[in-house]
């Protein structure tokens, strides 16, 4: 960057400093200061991840929410990995994308609109923060007859009205850059995005920035874009006009700091300097002394280095948020995302920085030191952070050797493989065939084929080629975390190449796979489908933490809603008693009565601010006053079942750590389930004292104390505990049972006192995910209930033993080893029952061909591995110039085996070989096989054929002889 633009810029200014002014700015103008939503979208099923600032707003835009203020100011934690924002494996290449990143955001709902939005922005970046003018760019909508849109004339006209802005540098432009929709439908409008030309002088002389902008030049770059919404896209592409306006904005932080702090790369930033400095430290390499200071002379190999320290630096700064956010690594969903960057960064220290031991979780340090100001979450839950990247490091490490194992294991078959004639590869498959660890991969790998013979075919049919076939590759990659580039460099030191079309062709069915994850649409036909029946407040009122009945309610809306059941039917109330599922609790069910009509509520939902009762059918009388009762049987139980919790919550605290924190829970009538924070199993013990502790506080009957309408930072302040993936406004309600007990924030319904609950029992406990472990229980009736039913259980178990003189469970372990021993022995029987048929066999079907006694037989009911062993003791039994075969049909007929064995004599002389045997068997039994000279084995699927072929082995030994 020129001198000349630093020197109305306070380059010197921190990232901290950069977001408490953009905060503050937009605080003095009468906004609301909003913190960051979770990176898991709430209530939103068409996203894994939060990706933009709006997302925590999407339902005010949609018109189903509302907010207690209409201009808002916030940082938005986001994150993106797929779709068509960004490419993971692209992360760290270049020097500008990242996975994780802020959106700083300034909103206004029915509030100001674009006069302000721009005369603002232009204050902030030229005033506040010193940009040059000159080097500012605004564009603005060009039109778009498709929509039927003018352009957005008024924006270009305010850009020169409210700022000094030359009118040169205003441009307009295609709905592609310069119009926002949500989806495909809902709300929309045309937006203005600020551009800014970091070019140096003589560069701009050359060419003027108004020829750059929008065209991907990494110095002249959008760094704002102003949304102004105001249309609502229907269904057949038509635009309507919106009763209120809205301003949408979102300014990229990393991207801003770059800029003002002088810097041609958001990694040059203060944000990653730490970062990268701290993961250098780490590396045992000499020659990585710092991200700009790399004593590596090939510059290829100095540029990977850079690589790998970029992407560690931006991969921990997604770890670490989505775990505080309780997204943990995982197999599934959100989760296995988070697995793949935690993986990927791993094999880039692992491959590149010689970082061959745990090293993420070290650099929590400087992470929460940059960013723990802003939030929260990461100071609070630094230590199970650390476990958690720990953990899953420690895995993988252990999974990156054992692919490192599986690829020395395979690879030698496609040395041998390449370029050899037909009779030297059945020789070779049947090798591999034979090779347990190496066939256990391609079953893995090849998971599209049929069976062992089509996954041989495939496999030879690249490494013939000098070749690592795709699907290996891909595994590599995909399950046991190796870049492609690491395969392709392994594979050219022994002189192959990898199959890259093949790979290509399963990495593009992995990305298809995530962008129909990630896709974001909206059905409008079904948000705007209430209907007013009534005038009144926008939302319901809940009155059911005081009142389980109401008799003067109206019915406000009511809609018709598109199940894959059918139809369901849904009305709000101006007044309820009934609780609408969140927090984990379950939505109340009950009645409604309206004149003498009966209605049932079979659950209770929030929709938006609405609160929904879900029915079978719409009462006659809609405007007639409804009396809404609730199933107090019901609200019983779950009451009991949430303060449960609260107490197991408090309970798990005190015996395991602080570390402990609520991931999840479950409150419904017959039971409750509670996942935490935790690395391992909670032993028999340690549950049942957990549960004396719980049943403990029960037995006090510690009163309730509930606070509504507390601030929430007096509620934290007080100790108050926030529970996971909840959003709390600035006003809480508090729950405690003893302030030196259970005191959380809450907005489900509780028992008067603990000693309500009667009874609290543990059902099970296990793994939910890495780090994350699952508590099932019960409590109240429930509770007594589940005792009850094992105490008939037991009762029932010692009537089986008429005379019963040991404890119960010694005399069950006697029975289990005797019923052991049992199988052993029949195992042995059955066996000895298949092998009594050798001699049979051998004295039936022998045949002599040319000196060689040929023995066939069928053993049915044998599987392959009977079959290997009797196969075995043939062999034994026959001594020297003899050749076996038996086969055996499956226990269902479908599939058929046979073995082959060659004396030693025959072996040495060259004379035959059992691969080569049941090579050619296996073909006529619509499969293949191969294995050792001395015993081989062969699959197919035409088990009628066996007899057929089973004939034919002496005539086979005859043509191999020759």
């Amino acid at each position: 960057m020129e001198p000349h633009l630093q020197d109305s810029v306070d380059t010197a200014r921190t990232s901290e400093e950069i977001r408490e002014e953009f905060l503050e700015f937009f605080a003095q103008r009468d906004h609301e200061i909003v913190p960051s939503a979770s990176l898991v979208p709430e209530g939103d099923s068409t996203l894994l991840f939060t990706n933009a600032g709006m997302n925590q707003f999407k339902d005010v835009f949609l018109g189903t929410g509302q907010r207690p203020y209409t201009r808002a100011v916030d940082t938005q934690k986001c994150l993106r990995v797929s779709g068509k924002h960004n490419d993971l494996e692209e992360v760290g290449h270049d020097t500008y994308h990242h996975t994780f990143f802020e959106m700083l955001g300034n909103w206004s709902f029915g509030d100001y609109f674009k006069a302000e939005a721009i005369r603002w922005a232009w204050e902030l970046l030229v005033d506040q923060w010193g940009l040059a003018p000159e080097r500012l760019y605004a564009t603005v909508h060009e039109g778009d007859e498709g929509f039927g849109l003018d352009a957005d004339e008024e924006a270009y006209d305010l850009w020169l009205e409210e700022t000094p802005i030359p009118e040169d540098h205003v441009l307009y432009e295609p709905s592609k850059e310069n119009f926002w929709m949500m989806g495909d439908t809902g709300p929309c409008g045309p937006c203005s995005e600020v551009h800014v030309d970091l070019r140096p002088e003589a560069a701009r002389k050359e060419t003027p920035g108004v020829e750059l902008v929008n065209e991907d030049h990494p110095q002249v770059m959008e760094i704002w874009n102003l949304v102004f919404i105001q249309y609502n896209a229907q269904p057949d592409g038509s635009l309507e006009r919106l009763d209120d306006q809205h301003v949408d904005t979102g300014m990229g932080f990393e991207r801003l700091v770059a800029v003002l702090q002088g810097k041609e790369s958001t990694y040059d930033t203060d944000l990653f300097a730490p970062l990268l400095q701290a993961t250098c430290d780490l590396s045992p390499r000499d020659e990585v002394r710092g991200y700009d200071d790399l004593a590596i002379d090939d510059e290829e190999e100095r540029e990977k280095a850079r690589i790998a320290l970029r992407v560690v630096a931006d991969h921990i700064r997604a770890i670490a948020f989505a775990i505080s956010d309780g997204v943990m690594p995982s197999n599934t969903g959100a989760g296995y995302v988070i697995r793949r960057i935690l993986r990927r960064a791993v094999r880039y220290g692992y491959q590149t920085l010689d970082l061959d031991e745990p090293f993420l979780h070290r650099l929590m340090d400087p992470l929460v030191d940059k960013m723990g100001g802003q939030f929260d979450d990461l100071v609070d839950q630094q230590d199970f952070i650390e476990q958690a990247i720990r953990s899953e490091e420690e895995s993988f490490l252990k999974t990156l050797g054992t692919g490192i194992d599986f690829f020395e294991r395979v690879v030698p078959y496609v040395e041998d493989l390449s370029s050899k004639d037909g009779e030297a590869t059945d020789e070779i498959l049947g090798d591999l065939q034979q090779d347990g660890r190496a066939m256990d991969l391609l079953e893995q790998a090849y998971v599209d084929a049929d069976d062992e013979a089509e996954i041989l075919r495939s496999f030879a049919s690249v490494a013939r080629e000098e070749a690592v076939p795709g699907p290996v590759a891909f595994l590599l990659h995909d399950t046991y975390g190796f870049p492609v580039d690491l395969t392709q460099l392994m594979a050219r030191e022994r002189g192959l190449s990898v199959d890259m079309e093949g790979y290509e062709d399963l990495m593009e069915r992995q990305k298809s796979r995530a962008r129909a994850a990630s896709s974001f649409e909206v059905d409008q036909s079904d948000v705007n489908a209430w209907q007013p029946v009534t005038e009144g407040e926008a939302s319901s009122v809940f009155v059911g933490y005081d009142q389980e009945s109401v008799g003067d309610a109206e019915i406000r809306a009511v809609r018709t809603v598109e199940t894959e059941e059918g139809e369901q039917y849904e009305l709000e109330l101006s007044r309820t008693p009934f609780y609408a599922e969140a927090g984990g609790q379950v939505g109340d069910s009950g009645i409604l009565r309206i004149g003498d009509e009966e209605v049932a509520v079979h659950d209770t939902q929030h929709e938006g601010e609405r609160i929904a009762h879900v029915v079978d059918h719409l009462p006659y009388e809609l405007d007639a006053p409804v009396e809404a009762i609730v199933d107090t049987d019901r609200r019983r139980r779950i009451r009991a079942h949430h303060t449960a919790t609260h107490l197991l919550h408090a309970a798990l605290r005190e015996t395991l750590g602080d570390h402990v924190q609520q991931k999840g829970s479950l409150v419904a009538p017959d039971r409750l389930r509670f996942d935490f924070s935790h690395f391992e199993a909670v032993d028999e013990n340690t549950l049942r004292d957990l549960e004396r502790q719980v049943n403990a506080a029960i037995r006090r009957n510690i009163p309730k104390q509930e606070a509504r309408e507390v601030p929430i930072d007096e509620a934290k302040e007080r100790g108050a505990m926030a529970l996971f993936g909840e959003q709390y406004g600035d006003q809480v309600r508090v729950i405690t049972f003893d302030p030196d007990y259970s005191m959380e924030l809450c907005g489900g319904t509780h028992v008067d006192a603990t000693g309500e609950i009667g009874l609290f029992r543990f059902l099970s406990e296990g793994s939910v995910a890495s780090g994350v472990r699952r508590i099932e229980a019960v409590a109240g009736e429930a509770a007594f209930d589940h005792v009850e039913s094992q105490l008939d259980e037991f009762t029932q178990a010692r009537r089986q033993f008429r005379s019963l003189q040991d404890p119960l469970p010694d005399a069950i372990a006697r029975l289990q080893d005797e019923r052991d021993a049992l199988q052993e022995q029949v195992e042995e029987l059955r066996h000895q029952q298949l092998a009594g048929r050798l001699d049979s066999i051998i004295s039936e079907g022998a045949t002599e061909v040319d000196g060689i006694t040929v023995v066939t037989g069928r053993i049915d009911r044998a599987d392959m591995d009977d079959l290997q062993e009797l196969g075995q003791e043939l062999r034994d039994k026959l001594g020297e110039q003899s050749v076996g075969v038996l086969g055996s049909t499956g226990e269902e007929g479908e599939k058929v085996y046979v073995v082959a064995t060659v004396s030693d004599d025959l072996i040495e002389s060259g004379v035959l070989q059992a691969g080569a045997i049941v090579g050619t068997l296996g073909k006529r039994l619509g499969g293949g096989g191969g294995g050792r000279p001395q015993l081989a084995s062969a699959g197919g699927r035409d088990a009628e054929k066996l007899g057929e072929v089973l004939e034919e082995v002496p005539a086979l030994v005859r043509e191999q002889r020759g």
